[in-house]
């Protein structure tokens, strides 16, 4: 087993890929938001920090000609991985830098009009996180965007045992962080097996749940000595000091009508917080929240409402492969399954089931006369399930690019499949 300053080094972090970090739907959720956002339909620059394999990158850079894009990571077996797709699949718009976050800092000159962290700020040394941190101050363009994925509390407040055993036994034990892990594991449920956890019903239902989880996955999350939960305020805090502002969520069902993720005696107290800070806090608390996906922007641009009906309006979405074409529709959330009816979503679905419609084209749906506001619920509520997603502004014929990248993933054992007219991917999500 090998870390560099008590970070997993020795096994790859699995090939995950996260819809919330791809350039149109950032700047989608940011017009959401009331914000103005990157164009990504003339040229822009993108820069994720702790990049991985990249997955999330390449996706990117093949549907996106029109962009530049720079990985960063210090494990090299990540990086070769990485340029191995990136040059089987012709993709001459992306590039991978082997630093740390303070040489990067040192180094760097390029600014950014978007940068994104995932699976890295909660696992990393102090002097890292400020490093990551220093890098969005310096190289973030104005009006740029910023995802930060984190573990917060109260979801992740119990987790906090099982990584302590987790990590104290992997330092006495041979083999790789994947096996340890798993050792780590059997020995949980040894104790489990033996009433470990008789009165705490909960705690099974996550040693359940990490049972399920990739080895390798588990060993970058739990075998850190500087593994660090948060409470969102304080994420929030330390961000605003470098000069950004808290947008919302890049899961935008966060950023929806509370009575859609949290219990119905909660959400009259938590719609009356007038304490922006505290009503994320206590949203966290009402949803069990154990991880975050958080959208800030450098020197924010809010929308006048002339401009933010405007960005609204020419948002065009598309109908995701293998969707449904009709309502009813069933949508999981914190608080269980909501039916979505039929005489909402039929009208709606039946529209773009026929090509791309813009917001301002579905607003003359019969359904939705009157109430944009429901309908610009319905469509980020689709977005959620994967039956919905905003479509590319610069559509590119036939993209011999995607398809490679489609092909090298196939070959390599990665369930993905590229939507190049919208910029994204379906499948590999983490668990």
């Amino acid at each position: 087993m090998n870390r560099t300053d008590g970070y997993t080094t020795d096994v790859s972090y699995p090939a995950f890929f996260h819809k919330e970090m791809q350039p149109v739907w950032l700047s989608a959720t940011a017009h959401f938001q009331g914000f103005s956002a990157p164009d990504t339909a003339s040229h822009f620059t993108f820069c994720e920090l702790g990049c991985g394999l990249s997955t999330n990158l390449l996706v990117s850079a093949a549907c996106h000609p029109n962009g530049h894009f720079i990985g960063v990571d210090f494990n090299e077996q990540h990086l070769q991985i990485a340029r191995t797709a990136a040059i089987s699949c012709g993709l001459a718009n992306i590039e991978f830098i082997h630093a740390d976050f303070a040489e990067f800092l040192r180094s760097n000159h390029k600014k950014f009009d978007f940068m994104a962290s995932h699976g890295v700020w909660s696992w990393i040394a102090p002097d890292h996180k400020n490093a990551l941190l220093a890098n969005v101050t310096a190289s973030l363009k104005p009006g740029g965007l910023f995802y930060l994925h984190y573990m917060c509390h109260p979801g992740s407040t119990e987790l906090t045992a099982f990584q302590n055993v987790l990590n104290v036994f992997s330092h006495h034990i041979p083999g790789s962080s994947s096996q340890r892990v798993q050792m780590g594991l059997k020995l949980l449920r040894q104790l489990s097996n033996r009433g470990l956890f008789n009165d705490q019903p909960a705690m099974l239902k996550h040693l359940d749940n990490l049972e399920q989880k990739n080895p390798a996955h588990l060993a970058h999350e739990f075998l850190t000595d500087h593994w660090n939960p948060q409470h969102s305020v304080d994420v929030h805090s330390q961000i605003g000091e470098a000069g950004l502002g808290y947008l919302g969520s890049a899961d935008i069902f966060g950023n929806l009508d509370p009575s859609l993720s949290i219990p119905g005696n909660l959400q009259g107290i938590i719609r009356q917080t007038q304490i922006p800070p505290l009503s994320e806090t206590l949203k966290d608390m009402a949803r069990g929240s154990h991880q975050r996906m958080d959208l800030f922007q450098k020197e924010p641009h809010p929308c006048t409402d002339q401009s933010f009906a405007k960005q609204i309006n020419k948002i065009l979405f598309h109908l995701m492969p293998d969707a449904p074409t009709k309502g009813p529709v069933s949508f999981s959330t914190p608080i269980g399954t909501i039916e979505g009816t039929e005489e909402i979503l039929s009208p709606l679905l039946h529209s773009l089931a026929t090509g791309p419609k813009s917001f301002a084209e579905l607003t003359q749906i019969p359904a939705y006369a009157g109430q944009t506001g429901l309908l610009l619920q319905t469509l980020q509520l689709l977005m959620t399930q994967e039956i919905v997603h905003p479509a590319k502004a610069l559509m590119t014929p036939e993209n011999a690019r995607t398809s490679a990248l489609a092909q090298w993933f196939t070959d390599n054992g990665i369930t993905l499949k590229i939507v190049d007219e919208c910029g994204t991917a379906l499948g590999g999500s983490a668990p």
